[in-house]
């Protein structure tokens, strides 16, 4: 499709029709011999454009371009013409063959339906025009965000006297538009900017223009539109059916901007993306806020829209996808092959090679056991209780854990990652304080440069040399009124958890980063139960660790 403010085309046919194809819901008889119909196809009355592309607010349409097909319904007493794909090419419209070419014969009622892009094996009545999840891609050809945007057209019927028959095609569906901008956007564009759980699937009647969407949904990748007169702000468009975002529900989310940073906006009110009409969302992510903006105008042919603002939030990237509070209750000897993600799984020795996500209690390593472990449903907490006559600190023989398998989690990177939860236990006092120590340690490639093949690693904290291992003191038995907070460094490991000599990580190295736990176990000689919630472990900036 190549940008032209107008043009205006005609469809001649240069077959002589022989024969029509069948459709069971539609009439159909033998076609007459007649004349090869002639069509100038226009856009809400306009002259010769179809879609909308440019930045230029003046000028937002393009023109057909070569291998564009439409389909075309030619319905007559004599019978219907079903489905007729035409091919813009040399800048003349031609049927695929000769069996496919519309004729016409005066003197006869024609009613016409027709549709962009051509889709094999639908009807008039029940056309599934479905617009494509991945709207950024670029062929030779049309782009994946030109051929989401179907064009409906009907006339009426009306009797043929020779001349030109006119298609005004519409949009059938709404067309949504994203421009970000702000002090922290960066130099160059978003990785990527995605419309969230949004139909993507809906049936037309080419005979009524109804348009009836599907339930289905899923997330849209909105196309990128190259904007060279005006750096520092970045446009992106896609187009869906007609629906309505209801307030509270995700909107937008963009991705890979200021140094990497993801953020998510959501609706404050009910939205609506409106059939044949312009949406346009203003992204500022600035230095004190990011937020989004629905400006009122009036782009021809798009109707005005009212303006709004709203918050947007950084994502977080978030290892621990599964929060305890989800847990339903525990699971008694799990092994690899029937881990239950929404339970908190007792298993005999620590799992990996599986590509699961999941809490576990480790219990009876060596005959060392867990005196209680359960889920505490009124405090979306793990409780576990540990036998006073284990030995200090030994991370390896019970303890609660969660299994995270890095290489599943969308957007890890190594970096900082804060560590933050909240404990609970019934005998802890300033005078007897009870002490819980946490480890996140990883496998890795047995051929690791510099590791002994029979030792796992331990990522440290922020300090210089580095720790491999993190405590945290409770001196009373009720939750803290701020969470217990560390940070841990993914780009350096140690290969104990005690005195160690610590390394980095080479950024592009791999193999260290395949599957982790985090675990947390308390000191010996320490009764009663410790609970154990709202465990979150994510990606923040080098330049948010505190001083």
């Amino acid at each position: 499709m190549r940008t032209l403010k107008h043009l205006t085309f005609c469809l001649a046919a240069a077959f002589v029709a022989t024969g029509c194809s069948q459709e069971d819901n539609e009439p159909q008889t033998t076609v007459k011999k007649g004349t090869p119909a002639e069509f100038t196809m226009t856009i809400n009355g306009g002259t010769g454009t179809r879609t909308i592309t440019t930045h230029n607010e003046e000028n937002r349409t393009i023109s057909w371009r070569e291998g564009d097909e439409v389909g075309i319904f030619a319905v007559s007493s004599d019978g219907t013409q079903s489905n007729r794909k035409y091919t813009y090419n040399n800048n003349e419209w031609k049927a695929v063959s000769v069996s496919d070419a519309i004729t016409l014969t005066e003197g006869t009622d024609y009613t016409f339906y027709a549709y962009y892009p051509y889709t094999a094996n639908i009807t008039a009545a029940a056309a599934s025009l479905n617009v494509l999840p991945d709207q950024s891609t670029q062929g030779e050809g049309n782009s994946s965000y030109d051929l989401s945007d179907v064009l409906i057209s009907k006339v009426n019927e009306s009797t043929y006297n020779g001349d030109p028959i006119t298609l005004n095609y519409s949009h059938a569906y709404a067309m949504v538009e994203v421009l970000i901008a702000g002090d922290k956007v960066g130099d160059t564009a978003p990785q990527k900017v995605v419309l969230k759980n949004v139909i993507t699937d809906a049936n037309i009647d080419l005979t009524t223009q109804i348009i009836t969407n599907t339930t289905n949904k899923q997330d849209v990748i909105m196309s990128y539109v190259a904007n060279t007169e005006n750096t520092g702000t970045y446009l992106s468009r896609a187009i869906v059916p007609e629906q309505i975002m209801t307030q509270g529900s995700t909107l937008l989310e963009v991705y890979g901007v200021n140094s990497g940073k993801n953020y998510t906006f959501k609706a404050p009110k009910d939205i609506t993306y409106p059939q044949g009409k312009y949406f346009r969302m203003e992204v500022t992510i600035g230095q004190n806020n990011a937020g989004i903006k629905f400006p009122k105008g009036d782009i021809d042919p798009w109707a005005p829209t009212p303006g709004i603002d709203l918050e947007g939030e950084e994502i977080k990237v978030q290892l621990i996808t599964i929060p305890i509070s989800s847990l339903t209750d525990i699971q008694n000897d799990a092994t690899a092959d029937n881990i239950d993600v929404t339970k908190l799984n007792i298993v005999k020795e620590t799992i990996y090679n599986t590509n699961n996500n999941f809490w576990y209690a480790l219990n009876n390593y060596s005959g060392e056991t867990l005196k209680e472990v359960s889920i505490n449903s009124l405090e979306n907490a793990i409780s576990y209780q540990m036998d006073q006559n284990m030995p200090a600190y030994s991370w390896f023989k019970t303890g609660i854990g969660y299994h995270c398998n890095l290489k599943e989690i969308a957007g890890f990177k190594p970096g900082y990652y804060k560590l933050t939860f909240n404990l609970k236990s019934d005998n802890a006092t300033q005078e007897n304080p009870v002490v819980l120590r946490t480890i996140i340690r990883s496998t890795t490639d047995k051929e690791y440069i510099g590791l002994n093949a029979n030792k796992d690693v331990f990522f440290t904290d922020n300090t210089t040399p580095g720790k491999t291992y993190f405590d945290f003191t409770l001196k009373t038995n009720d939750w803290a009124k701020e969470p217990y907070t560390t940070y841990i460094n993914f780009k350096k490991i140690g290969t104990y958890t005690g005195g160690t000599t610590i390394s980095d990580v080479l950024a592009d190295d791999e193999k260290i980063y395949q599957e982790c736990e985090i675990k947390f176990r308390f000191n010996k000689e320490k009764g009663g139960n410790i609970l154990i919630k709202d465990v979150q472990l994510e990606y923040i900036d080098e330049s948010d660790l505190p001083q």
